[in-house]
């Protein structure tokens, strides 16, 4: 299945935008591909543009989407580049039972709480479905509705910690992060790295 490279982008509010496509403020031809480059950019021009899918409160995607120019204050933490899967065509591997998709995404309350999120209109028709009584939720609908990455893949991911100035390699450093009280972060995805 053919996917695209994103960032998820986590901002100092605690919003989280994904999938998000980050551009040097002059020049938004160029998508940058690179965290090391987007790490560049950002501290030697102090901005960059972000450009996600935007949804609305019900999971529906909304026409155009959201491009904005951030100043580096504005963020806390870049993660990437993910692999970004299209709702539609998705292969047998894509597709999880609820209890599965909380344990790979760490989610407190296992199933139920996906279901829950079913029953309020969190996900798309073409993010889950019952198959012989099963609830199936699919790996886009994941990353959409809770993280682009899975609680495993914290690991093995790079992560530009913003404010910190740093880009995290190893989980040693990631967790030494997490420890540190002035990363937002720390505090609102701490659960994600613990394994």
């Amino acid at each position: 299945m053919e996917h695209l490279l994103c960032f998820q982008v986590i901002l100092a509010n605690g919003e989280r935008l994904w999938p998000a496509s980050i551009f040097p403020a002059r020049n938004e031809r160029a998508a940058l591909t690179d965290l090391q480059a987007v790490r560049e950019f950002l501290e030697r021009e102090g901005k960059v543009v972000i450009s996600v899918i935007a949804y609305d409160v019900h999971g529906e995607r909304l026409q155009g989407g959201h491009k904005r120019v951030y100043a580096q204050h504005e963020l806390s933490m870049i993660q990437g580049p993910i692999p970004s899967y299209p709702p539609h065509g998705i292969s047998v591997n894509e597709v999880f039972g609820l209890s599965e998709a909380a344990r790979l995404w760490g989610i407190e309350g296992g199933g139920a709480t996906i279901r829950k999120a079913l029953e309020r209109g969190e996900f798309n028709p073409s993010e889950i479905r019952k198959s012989d009584g099963i609830l199936l939720v699919t790996f886009s609908g994941m990353q959409r509705r809770y993280n682009a990455v899975m609680k495993n893949q914290w690991r093995e991911l790079h992560t530009y910690i913003v404010p910190e100035g740093a880009i995290l390699e190893d989980t040693e450093n990631l967790l030494r992060s997490l420890n540190n009280p002035l990363s937002s972060f720390a505090r609102r995805h701490r659960k994600a790295a613990e394994v």
